[in-house]
């Protein structure tokens, strides 16, 4: 019998967050991952046997089925990183596993997620944005309504009824075909696969499942909150609930955050300006 996994795809300069959602599971809502799978492009040893003690996880090594990173509008993917796009790979991911629950590093989980695993017809749940599709772009394509509202990325639940292949690949032709026009990542190349196959997708509450912290109104009744934008938990946005996690993952011995200086701001540069 298939189980269900909870997925990341981080960059290696992440995991801490990662191991703080992942305390927050084991301890809150256990249900929702027979098993975790990291998908990253580099975690080291220490750290991985170090997410295993909290959850079993299966790690995953990220190469963008891009050829020509070139082809990417560069602002986009230095803010984003190529981790943005290995979302779809949630997708392929359903041959494995019966649910597939995205959650993005930047989040804290404060209820039972469980509810996220009771089947749905079309197989998909995900968050409307409240923007349209067109705000996710650099500008308008005439392939699919730019006036349709888009999706948030952030969190996602994939059923494995789907046509999951059928979708990927999809996916993957179209963040060839489109990726100078992407603004925000992966989700719109998500809007144009709602589009092109008419998916009718359960719809999930983004005051339940990702407002803001400063958003304190709705706290009460959340489930989730997502640090979106900026500062981080980890770079200035304080909560003690993600502080505890942390402080438990560095009693642990797990990777600190490592707060980005002038030099290594340079070299990134200087490498995107090559590349």
């Amino acid at each position: 019998m298939k189980k269900n996994a909870v997925v990341f795809t981080v960059s290696s300069d992440l995991i801490f967050a990662v191991a703080n959602l992942m305390l927050d599971i084991k301890r809150i809502t256990p249900e929702i991952a027979d098993e975790v799978v990291v998908i990253h492009n580099g975690i080291n040893k220490k750290d991985l046997e170090l997410l295993n003690s909290i959850l079993p996880v299966r790690d995953i090594f990220y190469e963008i089925p891009v050829e020509d990173l070139s082809i990417f509008n560069q602002d986009t993917l230095r803010y984003f990183t190529i981790m943005a796009y290995a979302k779809y790979e949630c997708l392929r991911l359903l041959s494995d596993y019966k649910n597939v629950i995205y959650l993005d590093p930047d989040m804290i989980i404060l209820k039972d997620l469980s509810g996220l695993l009771e089947p749905c017809e079309s197989g998909i749940k995900m968050m409307p944005s409240g923007a349209l599709v067109s705000s996710q772009l650099h500008q308008d394509i005439n392939d699919y309504d730019m006036n349709e509202e888009g999706i948030c990325g952030a969190l996602f639940c994939f059923q494995d009824h789907i046509d999951y292949m059928k979708y990927y690949n999809f996916c993957v032709f179209s963040l060839n075909k489109y990726a100078g026009f992407l603004k925000l990542a992966e989700q719109a190349i998500f809007d144009f696969m709602i589009q092109e196959f008419d998916i009718k997708i359960q719809s999930l509450d983004l005051k339940i499942y990702s407002p803001h912290p400063r958003d304190k109104d709705l706290i009460p009744n959340a489930k989730i909150i997502h640090a979106y934008g900026q500062p981080k938990f980890w770079n200035g946005l304080n909560d003690e609930h993600w502080n505890s996690n942390y402080q438990e993952w560095l009693s642990m011995g797990g990777s600190k955050y490592k707060k980005p200086t002038f030099v290594s701001k340079i070299i990134k540069k200087l490498n995107s300006i090559v590349k």
